[in-house]
């Protein structure tokens, strides 16, 4: 596979830098119109001004995180010095992505996006990998996950029934949660997304259900995303996908807070049934990775706490362990 060409023109870098000062006039003024202010919105709505209150707290303290998280995400010394990322351009991925969000139908937050993003930049140019997600829904995160392949020379590889969630199995115990069809965005939906928002020169579809496209796979993965909900497509993407991730590269979940479902990444079992060796663990089980956001937890609790937000995004990277070995009384 030939290497990544990871070096960016100068009409690029004018463009981003450009867009980044514009990015900066049009949070302000986007985030004027969707603040839901005590006494207005709230009270036209049936809600509380207690609730209207709490409703109006977490959205500015997301507000006023957004300059603090692209630098805090951003602030990275393993960020490859071949993709030119001067801190005005990593404010302007930063800030488009935020945007992004706001502007798309989206699942995720962008700090999830920029904490991938993160990880796509850490890995030099010359290791050869695509960026891939599974499952997609409307195509909010992997819009901003083009806008970083573009940055790198990668491809995104997007592999999604565009019909939403199959049947639950009979034994997934996540699939009473959800309706067969649920999380549906079309092809045709999502293609314009990215188009309009991202950048669809990197990005292929690969459409069909995960049993009958993933098997298939042959080349090497930079980064793997899975949002895929239920445990027998978290079971299908990981045993075809693991063995084609890059030395370092990174699994991302968006169920990170599910415990159950995690238990994935943790099971000596399935790691050793599967692939013959010990699990990886996951970084951010249980809680999804501290984005600063406040979560206690479980989620089936949230409703106690309507102030918090957990991340969701949990990862894993190929090296990393999760194995417990100590068991002194085997050698007594």
């Amino acid at each position: 596979m030939p290497m990544h060409d990871a070096r960016v023109s100068s009409e690029a870098l004018r463009s981003e830098s450009a867009e980044s000062t514009a990015c900066t006039i049009r949070i302000a003024q986007h985030n004027r119109a969707r603040l839901p202010y005590p006494g207005s919105a709230g009270e036209r709505t049936g809600e509380s001004s207690v609730v209207s209150l709490k409703r109006f707290v977490r959205n500015l303290y997301d507000l006023i995180q957004v300059p603090i998280s692209i630098v805090f995400l951003l602030d990275a010394r393993t960020i490859h010095p071949a993709y030119a990322m001067t801190w005005p351009r990593r404010l302007a991925l930063g800030f488009r992505m935020f945007l992004n969000t706001r502007r798309m139908t989206v699942a995720t937050s962008y700090k999830n996006h920029l904490a991938m993003a993160l990880r796509i930049l850490e890995l030099p140019p010359d290791v050869a990998g695509h960026v891939v997600e599974c499952g997609c829904y409307k195509g909010g995160s992997a819009t901003n996950l083009s806008l970083v392949c573009r940055i790198t020379g990668r491809k995104l590889l997007l592999f999604d029934s565009f019909q939403g969630l199959p049947k639950g199995h009979a034994d997934d115990r996540e699939a009473s949660k959800y309706a067969e069809g649920d999380y549906a965005g079309s092809l045709e939906e999502v293609r314009a997304t990215i188009t309009r928002y991202g950048a669809i020169e990197c990005v292929e579809f690969v459409p069909g259900w995960f049993d009958q496209t993933l098997p298939g796979v042959d080349f090497p993965i930079a980064l793997l995303f899975l949002d895929v909900d239920l445990e027998a497509s978290l079971n299908t993407c990981v045993r075809n996908l693991w063995p084609y991730l890059v030395d370092g590269g990174c699994l991302f979940t968006d169920e990170g807070i599910f415990t159950d479902y995690v238990a994935l990444f943790w099971s000596e079992r399935w790691w050793r049934e599967t692939f013959a060796t010990t699990p990886p663990g996951m970084i951010g089980s249980g809680c999804g990775l501290p984005l600063g956001t406040y979560y206690v937890g479980p989620w089936e609790e949230r409703f106690h706490y309507p102030l918090q937000k957990p991340s969701i995004v949990a990862y894993t990277r190929k090296g990393m362990s999760g194995y417990w070995s100590f068991y002194p009384e085997d050698h007594a």
